[in-house]
Protein backbone atom coordinates (compact mmCIF):
# COMPACT_ATOMS: atom_id res chain seq x y z
CA UNK A 1 0.00 0.00 0.00
CA UNK A 2 1.32 3.14 -1.23
CA UNK A 3 0.64 6.27 1.07
CA UNK A 4 0.38 9.40 -0.64
CA UNK A 5 0.15 12.10 1.58
CA UNK A 6 -1.43 12.06 5.66
CA UNK A 7 -3.07 15.07 7.76
CA UNK A 8 -3.73 13.94 11.27
CA UNK A 9 -7.34 12.65 10.37
CA UNK A 10 -6.85 11.84 7.11
CA UNK A 11 -4.51 8.95 5.08
CA UNK A 12 -5.09 9.62 1.62
CA UNK A 13 -3.43 6.00 -0.46
CA UNK A 14 -3.35 4.25 -3.14
CA UNK A 15 -6.16 1.70 -4.24
CA UNK A 16 -5.86 -2.37 -3.45
CA UNK A 17 -7.56 -4.40 -5.27
CA UNK A 18 -9.44 -5.48 -2.23
CA UNK A 19 -10.91 -1.14 -2.36
CA UNK A 20 -12.56 -2.03 -5.33
CA UNK A 21 -16.22 -2.58 -4.26
CA UNK A 22 -15.41 0.57 -2.17
CA UNK A 23 -14.80 2.90 -5.14
CA UNK A 24 -17.88 1.71 -6.97
CA UNK A 25 -20.27 1.42 -3.83
CA UNK A 26 -19.45 5.58 -3.95
CA UNK A 27 -20.51 5.67 -8.19
CA UNK A 28 -24.00 3.95 -7.20
CA UNK A 29 -24.73 6.66 -4.41
CA UNK A 30 -27.14 9.00 -6.20
CA UNK A 31 -26.62 11.35 -3.64
CA UNK A 32 -22.61 11.51 -3.77
CA UNK A 33 -23.19 11.81 -7.71
CA UNK A 34 -25.33 14.64 -8.22
CA UNK A 35 -22.52 16.81 -9.69
CA UNK A 36 -20.73 14.77 -11.46
CA UNK A 37 -21.45 12.02 -14.56
CA UNK A 38 -22.97 8.64 -13.48
CA UNK A 39 -20.97 5.46 -14.24
CA UNK A 40 -22.67 2.30 -15.37
CA UNK A 41 -20.86 -0.53 -12.72
CA UNK A 42 -19.11 -1.93 -15.91
CA UNK A 43 -17.79 1.96 -16.08
CA UNK A 44 -16.91 2.14 -12.51
CA UNK A 45 -15.13 -0.95 -12.35
CA UNK A 46 -13.23 -0.07 -15.81
CA UNK A 47 -12.19 3.15 -14.15
CA UNK A 48 -10.94 1.28 -10.82
CA UNK A 49 -9.25 -1.29 -12.82
CA UNK A 50 -7.57 1.94 -14.93
CA UNK A 51 -6.45 3.70 -11.78
CA UNK A 52 -4.40 0.61 -10.45
CA UNK A 53 -2.76 0.65 -13.82
CA UNK A 54 -1.66 4.27 -13.73
CA UNK A 55 -0.28 3.91 -10.12
CA UNK A 56 2.48 2.18 -12.33
CA UNK A 57 3.64 5.27 -14.38
CA UNK A 58 5.34 7.04 -11.51
CA UNK A 59 4.32 10.18 -11.99
CA UNK A 60 2.64 10.80 -8.44
CA UNK A 61 -0.35 11.72 -9.34
CA UNK A 62 -3.74 10.13 -9.55
CA UNK A 63 -6.92 8.36 -7.97
CA UNK A 64 -6.76 7.40 -4.52
CA UNK A 65 -9.07 6.58 -1.01
CA UNK A 66 -9.00 8.50 1.67
CA UNK A 67 -9.01 6.50 4.86
CA UNK A 68 -9.89 8.05 8.51
CA UNK A 69 -6.55 7.62 10.35
CA UNK A 70 -8.43 6.76 13.68
CA UNK A 71 -10.22 3.89 12.75
CA UNK A 72 -9.40 3.21 8.81
CA UNK A 73 -13.28 3.64 7.61
CA UNK A 74 -13.51 4.74 3.80
CA UNK A 75 -14.05 8.32 3.55
CA UNK A 76 -13.71 8.77 0.13
CA UNK A 77 -12.15 9.19 -2.94
CA UNK A 78 -9.95 11.85 -4.59
CA UNK A 79 -7.68 12.72 -7.30
CA UNK A 80 -4.74 15.05 -8.36
CA UNK A 81 -4.36 14.14 -12.40
CA UNK A 82 -4.21 16.05 -15.73
CA UNK A 83 -7.50 17.26 -16.72
CA UNK A 84 -9.56 14.98 -19.11
CA UNK A 85 -10.36 18.37 -20.54
CA UNK A 86 -7.36 19.97 -20.97
CA UNK A 87 -4.23 17.75 -20.36
CA UNK A 88 -2.10 20.51 -20.07
CA UNK A 89 -3.36 21.45 -16.09
CA UNK A 90 -3.69 19.27 -13.03
CA UNK A 91 -7.02 18.62 -11.51
CA UNK A 92 -7.63 18.25 -8.23
CA UNK A 93 -11.22 16.68 -7.09
CA UNK A 94 -12.53 14.74 -4.84
CA UNK A 95 -16.19 12.93 -3.74
CA UNK A 96 -16.53 11.97 0.32
CA UNK A 97 -19.38 9.60 1.90
CA UNK A 98 -22.10 12.06 3.26
CA UNK A 99 -21.43 10.82 6.78
CA UNK A 100 -18.03 13.14 6.46
CA UNK A 101 -20.07 15.89 5.20
CA UNK A 102 -19.98 19.36 7.05
CA UNK A 103 -16.75 18.53 9.20
CA UNK A 104 -13.84 20.24 7.51
CA UNK A 105 -12.77 16.89 5.68
CA UNK A 106 -12.96 18.09 2.25
CA UNK A 107 -11.42 21.44 2.76
CA UNK A 108 -8.42 19.57 5.25
CA UNK A 109 -8.07 16.65 2.34
CA UNK A 110 -7.89 19.72 -0.58
CA UNK A 111 -5.08 21.82 1.20
CA UNK A 112 -2.96 18.19 1.62
CA UNK A 113 -3.61 17.86 -2.12
CA UNK A 114 -2.15 21.17 -3.12
CA UNK A 115 0.74 21.09 -0.70
CA UNK A 116 1.48 17.87 -1.71
CA UNK A 117 1.08 18.80 -5.46
CA UNK A 118 2.59 21.71 -5.24
CA UNK A 119 5.47 20.90 -2.65
CA UNK A 120 6.30 16.75 -3.24
CA UNK A 121 5.35 16.71 -7.29
CA UNK A 122 6.56 19.90 -7.98
CA UNK A 123 3.26 20.83 -9.72
CA UNK A 124 3.25 25.49 -10.56
CA UNK A 125 -0.47 25.07 -10.64
CA UNK A 126 -3.22 22.85 -9.49
CA UNK A 127 -6.75 23.57 -10.86
CA UNK A 128 -10.43 22.80 -10.21
CA UNK A 129 -13.73 22.87 -11.47
CA UNK A 130 -17.20 21.86 -10.17
CA UNK A 131 -21.09 22.62 -10.80
CA UNK A 132 -22.02 25.57 -10.44
CA UNK A 133 -24.96 24.36 -8.30
CA UNK A 134 -21.94 22.69 -5.90
CA UNK A 135 -21.61 26.20 -3.42
CA UNK A 136 -20.21 23.80 -0.75
CA UNK A 137 -17.54 22.52 -3.22
CA UNK A 138 -16.85 25.95 -4.16
CA UNK A 139 -16.43 27.09 -0.43
CA UNK A 140 -14.41 24.37 0.19
CA UNK A 141 -11.82 25.31 -2.96
CA UNK A 142 -11.92 28.90 -1.92
CA UNK A 143 -10.93 27.56 1.63
CA UNK A 144 -8.24 25.80 0.99
CA UNK A 145 -6.59 28.65 -1.00
CA UNK A 146 -7.96 28.46 -4.46
CA UNK A 147 -9.20 31.50 -6.52
CA UNK A 148 -11.90 32.08 -8.80
CA UNK A 149 -10.80 32.35 -12.23
CA UNK A 150 -14.05 32.43 -14.45
CA UNK A 151 -15.78 29.77 -16.13
CA UNK A 152 -14.41 27.01 -18.82
CA UNK A 153 -16.68 24.46 -20.53
CA UNK A 154 -15.33 21.35 -19.19
CA UNK A 155 -17.92 18.35 -18.54
CA UNK A 156 -20.18 19.16 -21.43
CA UNK A 157 -21.15 22.62 -19.61
CA UNK A 158 -19.65 26.03 -18.11
CA UNK A 159 -18.39 25.41 -14.79
CA UNK A 160 -16.82 27.71 -12.31
CA UNK A 161 -12.75 27.43 -12.55
CA UNK A 162 -10.70 28.03 -9.86
CA UNK A 163 -6.78 27.70 -9.49
CA UNK A 164 -3.83 27.91 -6.97
CA UNK A 165 -0.42 28.42 -7.54
CA UNK A 166 3.14 28.19 -5.98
Amino acid sequence: MNIITQTPRLLIREFTAEDEELSTLMDADDRLTQYVKKRTPQESKQVFKDTLKEYKNGSGLGRWGVFNIADNDFIGVCALKPSDYDRSRIELGYRLHLKYWGQGIATELAEALINYGLNEVGLKEVCAVTHPQNTASQRVLIKAGFVREGIVFWYGEEVPFFRVER
